[in-house]
C-alpha cells in the first residue's frame, strides 16, 4: 500500500441550500510519504491539476461534518 494509509475520513457540507458528500476526505498515514504536488502517478497530478483550476485559497475555508469513518485491513 503505498499510501501507508490507516484510517479514513470521508466528510460532507452543505453550502448555500445543497449537501456535498463524500468529496472530501483526510487521512492519516503510518509513514511520511512524498508530496502529491510532486508525485508523477496520472491520478495525482489530475487531481494536482483539479485543485490549480478549481480552487481559490483566497476565500474563506467552510466547516465540514464528518460522515464516516474506514479503517483499510492490514496488508502483509
Amino acid at each position: 500500500m503505498a499510501e501507508n494509509m490507516r484510517l479514513e475520513h470521508i466528510f460532507s457540507i452543505t453550502f448555500n441550500g445543497t449537501l456535498y458528500a463524500l468529496l472530501c476526505w483526510y487521512s492519516n498515514q503510518t509513514a511520511p510519504s512524498s508530496p502529491v504536488e510532486k508525485s508523477t502517478d496520472p491520478i495525482d497530478r489530475q487531481h494536482v491539476a483539479f485543485l490549480s483550476e478549481c480552487i481559490d485559497s483566497c476565500q474563506p475555508s467552510l466547516k465540514f461534518k464528518l460522515e464516516a469513518t474506514f479503517i483499510p485491513p492490514e496488508v502483509e
